[in-house]
């Protein structure tokens, strides 16, 4: 006798949204368990195909941000940098910190 064996997962959220496509705007809702919470970057509508980019938001599962958040929930999407690109807020401080250590004979010590 075979067995029939479905893989078990808790289901963590559905989310409802709208269509972006020209003209469609169908309801969808997309049910997430945590691991394609994780992942999630989207979604492709069954009435036109349109896909759409998505991401989740604190609003759509309040109770679990905090530990999707640290588990890593952005680490797993593709950064996609600003259009004017990175602005290096750190660049400064760390020339100057760096330039300072260096007066005080702390790159000397380093190499030894």
């Amino acid at each position: 006798m075979k067995k029939i064996v479905f893989p078990r997962e808790v289901l963590l959220v559905e989310v409802e949204r709208r269509c972006g496509g020209e003209g469609c705007g169908a309801r969808a809702r997309v049910a997430l368990t945590k691991e394609e919470a994780r992942s999630y970057t989207g979604f492709e509508c069954e009435r036109c195909g349109h896909r759409n980019e998505d991401a989740l938001a604190e609003r759509d599962i309040p109770d679990w941000w905090e530990e999707l958040k640290i588990t890593s929930l952005d680490a797993l999407r593709p950064v996609v940098p600003p259009r004017g690109g990175w602005a290096d807020e750190t660049a400064g401080p760390v020339e100057r910190l760096s330039e300072a250590w260096g007066r005080l004979g702390g790159a000397d010590e380093e190499e030894s």
